[in-house]
C-alpha cells in the first residue's frame, strides 16, 4: 500500500508528487486534507488540486474521514485530559468548515455535469430533439434505414450487456470480459473462497490497523463483500459505540461522563471502530466510483458502439430528408420554445412540459393535423 503521508510531509512535497501519491493511497488523501484544512503553509496549488473538478468527490469523502478521525480522536483526549486535546479540536474545527465548502463544489460540479452531460446537450439542441421526435412518428422507416446503414458500415446491432443486480456485478462482468484490469492474487482467491465471517474478521483487521492494510479487499472483486462485510461490522458495534447509526457518530451520550471506567473505555473503543469502519466505506465508495467512470468511458468507446451510433445518428439525418415539411413543422414547434436558435432552455430538456409537447407534435403527425399550418421545409 506504500508508505503513509505525514502531516509535516504536505507542506514541503511538490504538488504534483502529492498528486501521485494521493492518487495510489485514500490514506494520503485524508492526511493531505487535514494538512490543506489545518496547515497555513500548504502550497496554493495544492489547494486548487483538491478543489478541482476530478478530485472534488474523493477530497469531500477525505473530510469525512478526518472529521471522524479527529472526533474519536478529541473524546479519547477529552477523556483522559490529554494536552493535545485544544490542537485536535482545533483541527476538528477547520476539518468541519472545509467539509462545509467542499459540500457546496460537489453539488456546483453535479449541477455542471448535469447540464454539460451528453444526454443534456442532446436534449437542448432542436435540431438533434426534431430528429428524435421523427424516429417515433415514423419507427418502421427508421428502422430500415438504420438496417441499411449498419450494413453499409458492416456493423451489427451492438452487444447487449446483461442485467446487472447492481454495480458489483456489473464489475465482475466487466473483470471476466477484461474491461478492467484486475490480476488475482493468492490472497485474493483466498478470500473470494473464504466465508463471510472470515471475510469480516479481515475487514475488521484492515480497518483497526491504520498501519497495515489488506490490499485484497480492494481488489475490483472484492469490493462487494467488503461493503457487506463493513456493513455488518457497522451494525454489530454501532450500539456498543453510542452512536446515532451505523452511519454518523453523533455526539457521546449525555450520561457519558457518568458510565463506569472500563465501560466509558469500551464506548470509545467503539466509537474509534466505527469510525475507522467509516472511513473504509469511503475508501470503498471512491474505488467504486473510479471503476464505474472507467467503465462508462470505455463503454462509449468499444468500436461496435461507435460505428452503431453513427449508423443511427445517419439514419435519423436522411429520415428528415425523406419527410422535409414533418421535419419542418417540428422544427418550427420547437422553434416557439427556443431560448436562441437552435437550442431549447434547460428546462425544455425533460419533465412534464417537453413530455407535453412532444405528445402533442406526435399526435399531429399521426392524424396529419400538422398539414394545417406548414412552414417552408427546414434544412435538416
Amino acid at each position: 500500500m506504500g508508505e503513509r503521508l505525514r502531516l509535516s510531509d504536505v507542506e514541503h512535497l511538490p504538488t504534483d508528487e502529492l498528486e501521485a501519491l494521493i492518487g495510489e493511497s485514500f490514506d494520503n488523501l485524508v492526511t493531505v486534507a487535514i494538512a490543506e484544512a489545518t496547515n497555513g503553509y500548504v502550497p496554493q496549488r495544492t489547494r486548487r488540486l483538491l478543489r478541482k473538478a476530478e478530485w472534488r468527490l474523493d477530497w469531500q469523502d477525505a473530510l469525512l474521514c478526518a472529521g471522524g478521525e479527529l472526533q474519536v480522536a478529541a473524546e479519547r483526549m477529552r477523556y483522559f485530559g490529554d494536552p493535545r486535546l485544544e490542537v485536535t479540536e482545533h483541527r476538528l474545527r477547520r476539518v468541519r468548515v472545509r467539509i462545509n465548502e467542499a459540500g457546496v463544489l460537489v453539488k456546483q460540479l453535479r449541477r455542471n455535469d448535469l447540464h454539460h452531460s451528453t444526454e443534456r446537450k442532446k436534449g437542448t439542441n432542436s435540431h438533434l430533439t426534431a430528429r428524435n421526435w421523427l424516429r417515433n412518428a415514423f419507427p418502421d422507416e427508421y428502422a430500415e434505414l438504420v438496417a441499411q446503414e449498419r450494413a453499409r458500415r458492416n456493423v451489427g446491432e451492438a452487444p447487449q450487456d446483461p442485467s446487472f443486480r447492481d454495480v458489483h456485478d456489473q464489475i465482475a462482468y466487466a473483470c471476466e470480459h477484461g474491461w478492467i484490469s484486475a490480476p488475482r492474487t493468492p490472497e485474493v482467491d483466498a478470500l473470494l473462497a473464504a466465508t463471510g465471517t472470515r471475510v469480516r474478521i479481515a475487514a475488521a483487521d484492515d480497518a483497526k490497523d491504520q498501519e497495515a492494510r489488506t490490499p485484497a479487499l480492494r481488489h475490483p472483486l472484492l469490493l462487494g463483500r467488503w461493503e457487506a462485510a463493513l456493513t455488518e461490522l457497522g451494525e454489530m458495534t454501532v450500539k456498543a459505540a453510542r452512536a446515532q447509526t451505523p452511519h454518523a457518530l453523533g455526539a457521546l451520550p449525555d450520561d457519558f461522563a457518568s458510565l463506569p471506567g472500563t465501560e466509558a473505555i469500551g464506548v470509545l473503543n467503539a466509537r474509534r471502530f466505527l469510525a475507522a469502519i467509516q472511513q473504509r466505506r469511503l475508501e470503498r465508495k471512491r474505488y467504486v466510483r473510479q471503476i464505474t467512470h472507467v467503465l462508462r468511458e470505455r463503454a462509449h468507446e468499444r468500436p461496435r458502439v461507435v460505428s452503431l451510433t453513427e449508423a443511427k445518428a445517419e439514419a435519423g439525418r436522411l429520415l428528415a430528408e425523406q419527410h422535409p415539411s414533418e421535419y419542418a413543422y417540428v422544427r418550427a414547434v420547437l422553434r416557439s420554445h427556443e431560448e436562441r436558435d437552435g437550442f431549447l432552455p434547460l428546462s425544455l430538456v425533460s419533465g412534464t412540459r417537453r413530455a407535453a409537447v412532444k405528445r402533442g407534435v406526435l399526435a399531429a403527425l399521426a392524424d396529419g393535423t400538422w398539414t394545417e399550418a406548414v412552414p417552408a421545409p427546414a434544412h435538416p
